[in-house]
């Protein structure tokens, strides 16, 4: 599954560029406003952020402080024409993880993405609705944080990293319980429905699929 990056910005030209500099590599989803952008953030978050600073209804710098107050991991990389130490510094005082100015070159600016990314996956990773962080053992659906056990945790982010495919029963007591020999096979059950409830409790019915004789699958 390929990484989602959104891109806001207004010129069609790096619009351009970025389709050609990216889209083989990331899935790209392009806005020319933050209104624009704002309205598809709500729904589904990607995996990065790439923000313009001179934009028409409201700038970067504005776009970022918004999502910093969303969310303070997801990867974000500050584009602009102004090249003057000033800006560099506002962006990344403001929480941005890079900045690059323009014209950039394609190796350049798939280097900062790459970086950013890959700083970003030894904490947070973006699948569809979900954040998982890592570091602190959370999982937020649509920004709600689920209020997971570690066990609950370890469970919910087996099941989205095989998103669509059905896990078997050893392979999820595998994955929790290692080579235990003596935990009850009504404990997972048990941790698939208080997975439920809290799911269902932040807005999301219907995520984990059961099927029976075999395991659940989850589906997003």
């Amino acid at each position: 599954m390929k990484d989602v990056i959104y891109i806001i910005e207004d010129d069609e030209g790096i619009r351009d560029l970025y389709e050609c500099a990216l889209s083989q590599q990331y899935d790209l989803q392009m806005f020319e406003s933050g209104s624009a952008f704002f309205a598809r953030y709500d729904e589904t978050k990607p995996d990065m952020l790439i923000i313009d600073i001179m934009l028409p209804d409201m700038d970067g710098y504005e776009i970022l402080t918004k999502i910093r107050e969303r969310d303070e991991r997801i990867p974000i990389l500050m584009v602009s024409a102004k090249s003057d130490e000033m800006s560099s510094v506002k962006g990344l005082s403001k929480g941005a993880d890079d900045y690059i100015t323009k014209p950039f070159s394609v190796m350049d600016l798939l280097a900062r993405v790459k970086a950013c990314l890959r700083r970003a996956k030894l904490y947070v990773k973006t699948q569809n609705a979900f954040t998982i962080d890592n570091a602190n053992f959370a999982i937020f659906y649509k920004g709600v944080d689920l209020q997971l056990t570690v066990k609950e945790f370890k469970l919910m982010r087996f099941l989205l990293s095989n998103a669509g495919r059905t896990l078997t029963r050893d392979e999820l007591f595998k994955e929790l319980w290692g080579d235990e020999n003596y935990v009850e096979s009504r404990a997972l059950d048990m941790h698939i429905s208080e997975l439920r409830d809290k799911l269902r409790n932040a807005g999301a019915e219907n995520v984990i699929t059961t099927a029976r004789g075999i395991g659940y699958r989850v589906n997003i």
